[in-house]
């Protein structure tokens, strides 16, 4: 066997030592062999070394060809290698469950190298351009995976967006309505935050917004808990199946942690360090009319009444 690790790799199973021997003189020079004489023996190898293209024999004892080749199909690590069939003569009927086990191809006996070479070589060209195509495949399908996030998540916080946020509410209001719960959302606003951004610049400005986004991310932390940035210094949270007693509990925990990070604000006119306004609206879902922007029209009503009464308060809105 070659000792050049980058050629391609072919596994021999076949149960009479002289065949064996034959395909190895035959294709020794050009790619790396590995053989079994068992078809247990052979599995084990495929999974190990998983060869670029398996040269199986069909009769063989204990288990034979076509079951070897099934199993191997079966398995999702070796499903992609290409299997030949090697046999001494082959019928229709023989070739059409062969072909229906997963082999590509059949190569008969007696051995002419110039088909054994060119047929190998064939298919290895083929199985390249498909390994690339699925390489390439995996990349696109990483890459979609990852506009999906930046589509749905807000760049400067990690939180989600706003477009994100309609869709989301949206399913949550429909969903609400057909199971009957009471579904609350959380707005709030960051206090005099024009006045930290002119005060301190606009990259603090940006750690602050970041800041904030991590005490959502540490509170609301239920899977089905949705936390976005709504525009500007404003965040947005929804929590389906959640009282209105319990969002009151969870947004007066927020606004306390705030308060706990102690970041200086020398422009408030409220307190030395940042703080927050929050408007919730809860509510049962009961008609059509209760809609996403029902919802919100509330939360911002409860939102607008915080800062009307001096800021840094949470203000449960009026559900009449």
């Amino acid at each position: 066997m070659s000792e050049n690790i980058s050629m391609q790799k072919i596994l021999i199973i076949d149960d009479t030592p002289d065949n064996i021997r034959i395909l190895n003189e035959i294709l020794r020079n050009d790619y790396r062999i590995f053989f079994a004489t068992r078809g247990e023996q052979g599995l084990e190898i495929a999974k190990r070394e998983l060869p670029d293209i398996i040269l199986l024999d069909i009769l063989m004892p204990e288990m034979d060809g076509y079951e070897v080749c099934s199993i191997l199909k079966s398995d999702e690590a070796t499903v992609w290698i290409p299997v030949i069939f090697v046999t001494a003569m082959v019928s229709v009927e023989e070739e059409a469950k062969g072909l229906e086990a997963g082999a590509i191809d059949y190569i008969t006996k007696p051995f002419s190298p110039p088909i054994v070479k060119n047929r190998i070589r064939n298919h290895l060209k083929l199985k390249s351009y498909s390994d690339a195509l699925k390489m390439l495949s995996e990349v696109l399908a990483q890459k979609n995976r990852e506009l999906d996030i930046l589509a749905k998540h807000d760049g400067l916080t990690g939180l989600a967006n706003r477009r994100h946020f309609d869709e989301v509410m949206d399913a949550e209001v429909r969903r609400a309505h057909r199971s009957g719960e009471c579904l609350s959302i959380i707005l709030c606003d960051i206090d005099y935050f024009k006045r930290y951004n002119d005060h301190y610049g606009h990259l603090a400005g940006d750690d602050c917004l970041r800041h904030i986004s991590e005490i959502i991310k540490r509170i609301f932390q239920r899977s089905s808990d949705l936390t976005a940035r709504y525009g500007g210094e404003e965040f947005v949270i929804i929590l389906p199946d959640t009282s209105p007693e319990g969002a009151l509990r969870l947004a007066e925990k927020f606004r306390l942690e705030t308060i706990s990070e102690n970041l200086p604000h020398a422009c408030s006119d409220i307190a030395d360090c940042v703080t927050i306004s929050i408007g919730v609206a809860s509510a049962m879902v009961t008609n059509e009319k209760m809609s996403p922007k029902w919802f919100t029209s509330k939360a911002d009503s409860a939102l607008y009444k915080s800062k009307e009464n001096g800021r840094n308060r949470v203000t449960a809105a009026s559900m009449e």
